[in-house]
């Protein structure tokens, strides 16, 4: 319709000339009458009879038809109009009900439920913006003549200001609309791509998420407050199990052909597995070579002055016209030891990692299959205890890279086969992996390993989403796998014995889209059963015995329980989204929690586990609600949730007498978690050059019946910035922050109170075409003020060890 209006509008002049009869007349009058009361969202429809329009001059029509057509000629000859249409679409999903206005004016329309939108402006310079919930504001400058007709292809980005408005994946029905708390990160950016902590380090800037660590090289994720076995990850659809069952191992991942993570934040997400009683981290490749249509790719170096480190990067893909496609990614990355503020270097903090990725499949309107491999290598200091000590230090020169004692040596292996199928009423997804990671820990000599693990995981995942119709959708899957670990021969300590583990898990997910609510729940089972072996003769020489000292040297031991969600979300005005859910978790013990009965190499402990725990259940409630206009966006989330059998970690306080090592026992207990997550993003221009935005988080942790504070609880945090794109450099943007930390004076097991800290950060980034791609380049200084600070997730908290003082980067990047 809006084209017949346009063409009309346009050829006014020649219909007025050829009305022959007053009902050609009427028939030009109204649709302009009803194109300048109703605007760009005219509807024929909402017209019941042009005669209503027409009954006031009727009467008089000759005289009428001459004032209208002299009135209307003159004014429509001064207005020179053209055309600005296209789509809005965000990664592989339009955009619908997206507001697309002209700067300054009244004009405005909303983006159908294609995508698909179409504007009148008048020539000259114009500015187009586009605002969409969920979504960063977009704008771009256009210089259009009279009768031209623009096409734009707009591609939204996931706002980082609104905490549970990002797409997941279309396949499982997880959208913008899912009842429960999400938020995400785009690892894009030369700023994400160099920060050393890799993933895990990034995640940190989203409100609720944290990192306990052991330096810039090992950092693990936290989600409000729980961390190592109770937070899954997705990596290239594969379950990982390679970092769960220690605090001193980190996320074992980098940025290397990684577009974005999305974080669910709590027990909700039985799509995913059990274990996630905290959230799921699910990891994003970048498929920007799938829509690009010729070969693309990206290049680029990040160096950082903290530790001399230097990353390195690069990708190339190409979509073939038969659907085919091809993707390499790369990076290098080296660091040697870390300044701590006043320039204090931390020993043996030094790491490197490389990467090398490679994607290939078929990419069909209906079918889209990807077999992917990733190989992953890490050498990782490990800083002593005693590093503050009086020559203890293990310091050596300012850029001295190489490796020395002690140091984790890490490789993974993780293939990957994943395949969706589209269909009118239904889509399908199966996914198939084996990952292999082998493990070491060398401490004493480069030619005695302490500690050796390998382990294998084969994973699976399928299933089927049914739509009969556009507002009513069932997911039903099956989810599994299949883990092997064991103990390296040669290593001289055994932490953990052998074990065999096999999980399965059934599920079902059901979402309702009715008027503005939005109904989501499901259900799943899963099962577990574990089987340790001690038998092999390296074990015993060892000495390692299983809890219990059975005689066969064997255990088994299985768990089962139920994942649960059922939630709405319900729009107002297209602008407030309210959301409310609630979930139940199930998680098994892990491996060290079980069946930890030794000295763990780098540590001065001897971990005891127990075979009697009973599976973790916890009950969480979420309540969150977002605002989003063009000059302001809000999002706020409150939730509770509560862990029946929590497992944690506690020193006993008794010394083993044959070797002096302190036992560290797994207990259990009943605990609940609660808090808040917020953010806030303000833009006082029209053109959204300049935004302020302010966020922050707070978590409380106990443990119920000792009223104990919960351990690894991080502190109330608050992040202020400003950043600013100036209108006389197009394409570059500044920003300052300032990021504050309070004191943790909620401490729990074996901690102490930790100061609080405030940090200042800034930075600028300017990007401009160049020979047929775009160059970017990045300062960013972090810790601007050089302060000294300990971090209270810091793992090496309890040794004053300070994290690192400032930091200036510098990036360069070429995507093509």
């Amino acid at each position: 319709m809006q084209r017949i209006i346009y063409f009309r509008m346009r050829h006014r002049y020649h219909l007025y000339r050829r009305a022959a009869t007053m009902h050609a007349v009427r028939r030009c009058v109204i649709r302009v009458i009803g194109n300048s009361v109703i605007g760009n969202n005219y509807n024929e429809n909402k017209i019941q009879s042009y005669d209503s329009i027409m009954k006031p001059f009727i009467m008089k029509p000759t005289i009428f038809t001459c004032l209208y057509l002299v009135l209307f000629h003159t004014t429509f000859a001064q207005e020179r109009l053209a055309v600005v249409y296209g789509t809005v679409a965000s990664d592989d999903e339009v955009v619908a009900a997206a507001t697309i206005s002209i700067a300054n004016t009244s004009i405005a329309t909303k983006s159908d439920p294609s995508g698909r939108f179409r504007l009148s402006v008048p020539a000259g310079n114009v500015t187009v913006a586009v605002h969409a919930l969920g979504y960063a504001p977009y704008s771009k400058a256009l210089q259009v003549a009279a009768n031209d007709s623009v096409h734009l292809s707009i591609r939204l980005e996931p706002s980082s200001v609104t905490l549970d408005e990002v797409v997941l994946d279309r396949q499982t029905g997880l959208t913008r609309r899912t009842p429960y708390a999400v938020s995400g990160v785009e690892m894009q950016s030369l700023s994400k791509s160099g920060n050393p902590g890799g993933i895990a380090g990034a995640l940190r800037e989203i409100p609720g998420v944290s990192g306990a660590g052991m330096g810039p090289g090992i950092v693990k994720p936290f989600i409000r407050g729980l961390g190592f076995s109770r937070v899954v990850t997705l990596y290239q659809g594969n379950k990982l199990e390679n970092h769960q069952w220690g605090q001193d191992h980190g996320l074992g991942l980098n940025n290397a052909g990684v577009r974005s993570v999305d974080v669910i934040k709590g027990p909700a997400s039985i799509l995913y597995g059990s274990g996630a009683l905290g959230g799921v981290l699910m990891v994003k490749d970048d498929e920007s070579y799938l829509t690009s249509g010729k070969v693309s790719g990206s290049l680029g170096s990040v160096f950082n002055s903290n530790s001399n480190g230097t990353r390195t990067f690069g990708s190339i893909g190409n979509r073939f016209q038969n659907g085919f496609f091809l993707n390499v990614d790369a990076a290098y990355e080296n660091h040697a030891d870390y300044k701590a503020g006043d320039g204090l270097l931390i020993g043996n903090s030094r790491f490197n990692n490389h990467t090398l990725r490679a994607h290939a499949g078929v990419d069909k309107d209906r079918f889209k299959n990807k077999l992917s491999f990733t190989y992953h290598s890490q050498d990782l200091g490990i800083i002593a205890d005693d590093e503050l000590e009086e020559g203890e230090s293990l310091v050596t020169t300012r850029n001295d890279r190489s490796m020395q004692l002690p140091f984790q040596q890490i490789r993974d292996y993780l293939a990957s086969y994943n395949q969706e199928t589209r269909h009118e009423h239904f889509e399908t997804y199966l996914h198939l992996s084996h990952h292999y990671n082998d493990r070491n820990e060398i401490e004493e000599s480069f030619d005695q390993l302490d500690l050796g693990l390998m382990q294998r995981n084969t994973f699976y995942s399928g299933r089927i989403t049914l739509h009969p119709d556009r507002d009513l959708s069932h997911t039903l899957g099956v989810q599994g796998g299949f883990i092997s670990t064991s103990n390296k021969v040669a290593a001289a300590e055994t932490l953990i014995p052998d074990a065999n583990t096999s999980d399965v898990g059934v599920y079902y997910l059901g979402s309702f889209d009715w008027k503005n609510f939005y109904f989501q729940g499901g259900a799943r089972f899963d099962y577990r059963k574990v089987n340790a072996d001690a038998s092999a003769q390296h074990l015993v020489d060892h000495g390692f015995t299983l809890p219990g000292d059975p005689a066969d040297r064997k255990l088994s031991v299985d768990f089962s329980g139920f994942s649960g969600s059922l939630g709405a979300s319900y729009m107002l005005a297209a602008q407030h989204q309210f959301k409310v859910n609630l979930s139940t978790g199930f998680r098994a013990p892990d491996l060290a929690e079980l069946f930890s009965n030794g000295p763990h190499p780098g540590t001065n402990r001897f971990e005891m586990g127990s075979v009697d725990f009973k599976r973790e259940q916890s009950i969480q409630t979420d309540l969150s609600y977002s605002f989003s206009s063009p000059a302001v966006d809000i999002g706020a989330s409150v939730y509770s949730n509560a862990v029946s059998n929590y497992i944690f970690f506690v020193a006993t306080g008794n010394i083993r007498p044959e070797d002096g090592l302190e036992i560290w026992a797994f207990q259990q207990q009943d605990a609940v978690l609660y808090g808040t997550e917020w953010e806030l993003a303000y833009r006082p221009l029209l053109d959204k050059r300049l935004e302020l935005t302010a966020k922050g988080a707070l978590v409380r942790g106990n443990l119920r019946e000792s009223d104990e504070h919960l351990t690894f609880v991080p502190a109330d945090n608050y992040t202020f910035q400003i950043a600013h794109e100036p209108r006389f450099s197009t394409g570059t943007r500044l920003f300052a922050a300032v990021q504050h930390t309070a004191a943790q004076n909620r401490f729990g097991f074996n901690e102490q109170r930790t100061p609080g800290y405030t940090l200042v950060n800034a930075g600028a980034q300017h990007e401009f075409a160049f020979t047929g791609g775009k160059l970017s380049a990045a300062l960013n200084v972090n810790n601007a003020f050089d302060v000294s600070y300990v971090d209270h997730l810091s793992i090496l908290r309890a040794f004053s060890i300070p994290n690192p003082g400032r930091n200036i980067g510098l990036a360069l990047g070429y995507r093509f």
